[in-house]
Order: structure tokens, then sequence, then C-alpha cells
């Protein structure tokens, strides 16, 4: 193995492809020279009849029936051939990907079922070795948005990358639609990780493709069969489940471990009640009061709950990723919104702020889904902050920002959730319009606890004054914070201080009398 050597062309190693036009040309060839031999037979047979069969006729006709034998036995060769060569494509196309032409996951078993074989009748250890799966980040969504080509780019790309890392390409295999598979043999743990990070650096390069340069990245999982392991799918699978492992903790690399298969079969059934759960209505939502310098009600932040029958409360920071890595982001995002473009017709003059995820942002339907649901409720964009995180700045998908501009042009607020946690610069916050940013807790619990906290707080109000935007603190959870944090020029938090997440109902009688409104439609 050489890692990151040059890579060289490879020579195509399919079959010719043949097409079907082909055969039914030679088949058509048969059939004109069985039609032409027969009609020669006949006018032979006629001409020989009408001569009395002289001596001279008999050897027209056998020469004849000879000629037509003769050209019906070519063209039945060349068929035999060309159909020989379509059924070694068919053969060729079940172990092989049509895309990459590397080994498939029928291949890449075949493969290491022939070398286990090979290792016993040797009297070698029949072990597998290492095996490494890379998960690519964000083909779908280059196929969804910049179409067929540019994801065969990326795949063709990506197999050539990795079949310069390898000596043999019969390492390297497509194993899922975007998940390769290398068998590296006997390498040490520490050795794996490294070749690991290598392998996960080599796929951050960015990709050409015909629409312009995409940046992908990847996560990898490796598992290591033991000599139990007979069955070259379990070896595989440990691997991708790794990779599963890697890609939910975000990340860079896993390494199998026994108890990812109880954790995947968690995941899996954690997966199907929350599909229920969205369809049967067993997702709700909650709403945490903020409050500005005078204590009064000004806004609340829309939160999602799920309270499982059989499991009872479970976690935000669980099923939202869970939700988001099953496809079902989008339809969480909608849900969220409807529930609180409905529930904000109880209150006037409050600022409602819901968060929105990347995978949101990304998607061509999401703007429409929005103005629908706008609609649906009559309510105004005005009267909501959609909530992003520092990451959507970083994102360099197009779509992400048409679809901020889109949203600010409908009358939505942006607010910066988290910030402070992230990569947030002047530089991105200048490029990126937002009108709020939201103070991250962790810099608010140590108000009054490290010397500098109070110096941090009070750069980023400055920051904000200069930018001209609002600035609110999360995570409140004491009088002796806000005070401080009041004292440096946040003027709005929120808290378990402040308020706990409550329903729309507790809403009702925290708001004042006087702004309370049963009705918030916009109807004149």
């Amino acid at each position: 193995m050489r890692v990151f050597k040059k890579n060289a062309e490879r020579e195509a190693s399919a079959p010719t492809v043949v097409a079907d036009n082909r055969t039914d040309k030679v088949d058509l060839l048969s059939g004109v020279a069985l039609v032409a031999m027969a009609g020669s037979v006949v006018t032979l047979f006629v001409h020989a009849m009408n001569a009395g069969a002289s001596g001279t006729t008999l050897p027209l006709v056998s020469a004849g029936l000879v000629a037509g034998a003769l050209i019906l036995f070519r063209q039945w060769r060349k068929s035999v051939h060309l159909g020989q060569t379509s059924a070694a494509r068919s053969q060729y196309l079940i172990n092989h990907d049509p895309v990459t032409l590397l080994p498939n996951h029928a291949g890449v078993v075949a493969l290491l079922e022939q070398q286990r074989r090979a290792a016993l009748e040797a009297g070698d250890d029949p072990a597998f070795g290492a095996i490494v799966c890379v998960g690519l980040s964000r083909l779908q969504e280059i196929y969804d948005n910049l179409g067929q080509d540019c994801g065969d780019a990326v795949l063709l790309e990506i197999s050539s990358r990795l079949q310069g890392v390898f000596d043999d390409v019969d390492r390297v295999a497509r194993v899922g639609e975007d998940v390769f598979a290398i068998v590296v043999g006997s390498l040490t743990k520490a050795k794996l990780a490294v070749l690991s990070g290598q392998l996960n650096r080599l796929m951050d390069m960015p990709v050409p493709t015909p629409a312009g340069t995409v940046v992908i990245g990847s996560a990898v999982g490796v598992s290591f069969p033991d000599a139990n392991c007979t069955d070259p799918r379990e070896a595989i699978r440990q691997a991708r489940l790794a990779l599963s492992a890697a890609r939910n903790a975000r990340a860079a690399v896993a390494f199998f471990e026994p108890e990812f298969d109880q954790s995947s079969r968690l995941r899996l059934e954690l997966t199907r009640e929350l599909r229920a759960a969205l369809v049967g209505g067993g997702l709700s939502m909650v709403y945490q009061p903020q409050v500005n310098e005078k204590g009064d009600l000004v806004g609340v932040e829309a939160l999602m709950r799920w309270s499982s029958p059989t499991r009872g409360e479970i976690p935000p920071s669980v099923f939202i990723p869970l939700g988001e890595q099953a496809d079902l982001g989008e339809a969480l995002g909608l849900f969220a919104l409807g529930a609180a473009f409905r529930d904000s017709r109880r209150w006037d003059g409050l600022k409602v702020a819901v968060n929105v995820s990347p995978v949101q942002l990304r998607s061509a339907e999401f703007v429409p889904a929005v103005k629908r649901l706008l609609d649906h409720h009559q309510v105004r964009a005005s009267g909501f902050e959609l909530e992003i995180t520092e990451g959507v700045l970083l994102d360099p998908d197009p779509a992400v920002s048409a679809s901020l501009d889109a949203l600010r042009g409908m009358g939505f607020s942006i607010a910066l959730d988290d910030f402070g946690t992230g990569y947030s610069s002047l530089g991105y916050l200048s490029q990126f319009e937002v009108d709020k940013i939201k103070i991250d807790r962790s810099f608010v619990v140590n108000l009054g606890v490290r010397p500098d906290a109070t110096a941090i707080i009070k750069a980023i109000t400055d920051l904000a004054d200069a930018l001209g935007v609002k600035v609110l603190a999360e995570g409140v959870e004491n009088g002796a914070q806000l005070k401080m944090l009041r004292g440096e020029g946040c003027n709005l938090a929120q808290g378990f201080f402040v308020g706990r997440p409550m329903p729309a109902e507790a809403i009702d009688t925290a708001i004042k009398p006087e702004v309370r409104s049963p009705d918030r439609s916009i109807a004149a």
C-alpha cells in the first residue's frame, strides 16, 4: 500500500458494452441469409426441372446450398459471440458498480470469500484483516441540486483518489450509495487511525464537477473481524456500523465495538417510533419566555417535545439529530413552524422564535412550504424570528443563502443562535445580515465565576452595537447573572430564571392582559 501516490489512469476493466441493436442486426442478417438460401434452392430446383436434371444442374444446386449454409454458419458464429459478450457484461455488472466500475457489495464479498478459501488451502490465517468504510457527506444533496452528471463526477473522482492510495484496485469497493469499503489487511489500530485521518483529509479536498467545485467531507468506520467471523458480509456490516457511530457522534473516525449492535437496534426502534409520533400527534411544542431590561415578556422561543408512551420524555438532543439522519429533518421543521404559527395567534406583540436547520435551508421546497403555512394560518412573517446556527454562515451551498434571502424578503427576522461556540467572525457577520445575536449559555454560566467572563459579554455587546443588532443572553439561571448581563449592556434574557419552557396556555397567563389577544389574524 502506498499512501497518496500519484493517481494513474485506470484502464476500463468492464467488458465491451454490446448494444441491443447489434444483436438485432445479427438476427436480421441471419434471416436474410435464410430467405436468400431458400430462394436459391427453389430457383435452382426449378431450373433443374426445366433442364431435365442434367448433370450440370445438380452441382449448381449443391453449390448454392453450400454457400447458403456457410453464410448461416458465419452469422450464427457472430450471434453466439455477441451473446457471450453480452452475458459476460451482465455477469460483470452483478459484482461491479456501474458508475465507478469498482467491485460492489456482492463483488467485495466474493473477493473476501475467495481470499479466505485461498488462505485455508495454504494453511494461513483466514481472518479478513481490517475493513475500512469511508462515508461521503452531502452526496445526495449534490445529486438533488446539481444533477446526475455532477454526482457521478464526484464518485469517479473519489474512486480515483482511493485507488491512488492502494496498489491493488480490488482493495477498494463501493458498497453503498455514499460508502466505499477498503480491505487493508492487518494493521495496528494506531496505524489505522493515522490512515483514517489521511483518508478524511483526502476526501475534504475540493472536487471538480461540471457545475463547479464542491466540497463533500467524510467520516470513517473501521472493523477488525476476529477469527470467529467467517462471513465477509458480517465484516463489512461491522465497519458500516462503526461508520454510522462516527457520523452520529460527528466524529472523524470510529472503531467497531460490540455495543454498536445494541445501539443500532435502539436507533432503528426510536426512528420508527418518531415517524409514528410525527404522523400520529405524538409531538408537541412548548415556549420559553424572553424578557427585556424591564422584565416585560417580549418574545418566546418555540421548542419541540416528544413524550413517548413507552419510553417517556425523550430529549430534543436525541430525537432531533435522529430525525435528521432518518430524512425527517424537513418534516420536523415544518411541524415546528406550523405549530408556532398556529399558537402565535393567541398572542399579540410577542416575537416567536423558531429554529431552522441547514437541512431545511438547503431544500428547494422549504421556502414555498413556509409561504403555504403562513397563508394557511393567516399570520405575518414579521411576527417571527428564525434562529440559525453559526455553521449555516459557513455553508458554501448557494441554496442556503438563497433561502435566507427569500425568508428575509418575506419579513422574517434572522437570529444567530449559540453565538461564540462555532466559527463566527466579523467577516461572516457583515456578509450575512442578522437581526439578533444570542449569547450561548456557556458564556453566561461563567459570570461571577471567571474574571474574564464579564469582559467577554462586554465584547459581544459592543460588537452587536457596532453592527446595529440586538443581543440576547441564553441560559440565565439566577438574578446575579441577569444583573451583570444588564450591567454590560445585554438587556434581553432567556433562561430558567426568567421562565422555563411551558405550554402555550401558560404563556396566556404570563403575558400582560393589555397585550393578550385571542386572535392574531391579519384579516382586515
